[in-house]
């Protein structure tokens, strides 16, 4: 590294550090003796001996790229980024960035998404209930206000399921998966009332095809994967046009075993792909609108499947259709 590499590296406030190809330390800047506790005894030592980094090990060898989050080596309460990148012949750049104040925002982001979601519950439950019996009994009221009230009613509803998903969503986000909690599901039948219920939904507007492997089961939490894999064939149907096809897999190949959702519908442009697991991220507000989403149902799926060591993949093209996989390791 340079002089004037090196006067830069110390200017900044995250951690960098110059390792062999082995993980043995060359330099550092500043920072890293504040956030790694780097000292000069240190120096031609293994930082994964040293500072009991076991998760860069992999890094290292190059099985594993990308950010590590990890406790602080000199502070374990505070969370560490790490990323490993090549840096000239047989060395390492590692950055290292303290996301711990981070962390602390998004922790009261969801605690508070979750305290004003839980307290809208026994309200909107209220409303709803008081609706109902006014449009029971709208013959007894002026005829002007039956529009209204069925139109109140049906905000209603829409309010209810947007607090229950943004409940579960923070359950997701919040509650780690308790192991006593995982049991071996019958997949091929929980897809059978799944397809059942968006057949209901589409009423005759859709072709459905469907290829389901009936020996093959998974082990985890019903009813997380149940939601996961109903938002993802309720999304074919309410963005496939009439005459469309959606069809239905659930195979395993040497890859793992995946369950796949594939329509002809109105598809999604290649820039909103990364984006399209985002809470509340529309490609069409309108048309979302008119669907009925409540605009996270692809944030439910990716956070089921993280709890579930699986991963979301997503091919699409406009105005051609959308393949959304779940990918399962096992």
């Amino acid at each position: 590294m340079s002089f004037d590499e090196k006067s830069f590296a110390n200017s900044i406030n995250d951690a960098v550090v110059i390792l062999d190809q082995d993980g043995v330390i060359d330099w550092w800047n500043r920072a890293a003796g504040r956030i790694l506790g780097l000292k000069a005894s240190m120096k031609q030592k293994n930082i994964v001996t040293m500072l009991q980094l076991p998760t860069l090990k992999a890094s290292l060898s190059g099985n594993e790229r990308g950010n590590i989050e990890c406790p602080s080596p000199i502070h374990p309460d505070r969370m560490l980024s790490l990323l490993l990148i090549p840096y000239q012949q047989d060395q390492f750049l590692l950055l290292a960035q303290d996301i711990s104040p981070r962390q602390h925002v998004d922790k009261m982001r969801r605690d508070f998404v979750a305290n004003v979601s839980h307290e809208l519950r026994t309200p909107l439950t209220v409303i709803h209930g008081y609706l109902e019996m006014m449009v029971q009994h709208a013959d007894q009221l002026p005829p002007a206000w039956s529009s209204s009230l069925n139109e109140m009613l049906s905000q209603t509803l829409r309010m209810e399921l947007l607090v229950e998903d943004l409940l579960l969503l923070s359950r997701l986000e919040n509650q780690e998966i308790d192991q006593q909690d995982l049991t071996v599901i019958n997949v091929p039948e929980l897809l059978l009332t799944i397809i059942s219920e968006a057949k209901a939904v589409s009423n005759g507007r859709h072709k459905f095809t469907v290829d389901i492997d009936q020996s093959l089961m998974l082990k985890g939490i019903e009813s997380e994967l149940r939601s996961a894999f109903s938002n993802l064939v309720i999304n074919a149907v309410r963005y496939t046009t009439q005459g469309g096809t959606i069809k239905v897999r659930w195979y395993v190949d040497h890859a793992g075993t995946h369950f796949a959702v594939r329509d002809t519908g109105i598809g999604i442009a290649e820039a909103d792909i990364p984006r399209i697991t985002e809470r509340f991220y529309r490609v069409d507000r309108s048309r979302s609108r008119e669907s009925g989403g409540t605009g996270l149902g692809l944030s439910i799926v990716k956070h089921v499947l993280l709890r579930h060591e699986a991963s979301l993949y997503i091919q699409s093209e406009l105005g051609k259709g959308s393949l959304f996989r779940c990918d399962f390791a096992c």
